[in-house]
């Protein structure tokens, strides 16, 4: 009887760092002889780290053009999320394979519910009824947080990324420090580790091996 994967999740605002932590922390698992796969929420440009359905989902959320209440938002994640959770996180913990996850649900509780005001309750009762206790109770999950507007902007910037008006990066102010407030307090409500991604990379990743320790 094979052993279960286990389900990690490093969560934070763009520019934290949590897609370099997690491509850093699925290498290392699978040299140290932990079979280990990165997924991408809502989808990826990467066929092997999301599902046809949720890749396009995810065409559709970055779409601009498409103007949309932030309910509309949620479901869409929800929607990609399975996807995910159904082809790619169940079958492979099942095989004794970790699963890990730059996003996971709390990035919507961060961004359409801290941000632009949707309600914890609705988008919980959403996530659930798309997905499962697995995929909203993740094995592990950390928090990064980078409390330097500046710094976070120019990560940002130089992935291109603000020149893409539709991404939720190029959102003003208000709505940034919202979404970094929303963190913290999730944090604190769900007991999630936190870890000061204006360390150095190096920094981080040796934190968060002794949090996978």
């Amino acid at each position: 009887m094979e052993t279960r994967g286990k389900y990690i999740v490093i969560e934070g605002h763009d520019g934290t760092g949590k897609s370099t932590q997690v491509k850093r922390l699925t290498e290392y698992l699978n040299q140290s002889g932990q079979p280990a796969i990165m997924i991408e929420e809502p989808g990826s440009d990467d066929p092997e780290l999301t599902t046809p359905v949720a890749a396009y989902l995810r065409q559709v959320i970055k779409n601009a053009n498409l103007e949309r209440a932030p309910e509309i938002d949620v479901a869409l994640f929800s929607a990609a999320r399975r996807e995910l959770l159904q082809q790619k996180i169940i079958p492979n913990l099942a095989k004794g394979v970790f699963v890990l996850s730059a996003r996971n649900y709390l990035s919507t509780l961060a961004y359409q519910g801290g941000g632009d005001g949707v309600s914890a309750e609705e988008i919980a009762d959403t996530t659930r009824l798309f997905t499962d206790e697995t995929y909203m109770n993740p094995d592990i999950m950390v928090v990064l947080t980078l409390d330097d507007t500046s710094e976070r902007l120019r990560r940002i910037d130089g992935r291109g990324e603000l020149e893409n008006p539709d991404t939720f990066e190029s959102k003003g102010d208000d709505f940034q420090t919202k979404v970094d407030q929303a963190y913290l307090s999730l944090a604190e409500q769900y007991d999630i580790p936190v870890i000061d991604a204006t360390q150095t990379v190096d920094a981080v990743y040796q934190d968060l091996l002794k949090l996978l320790d």
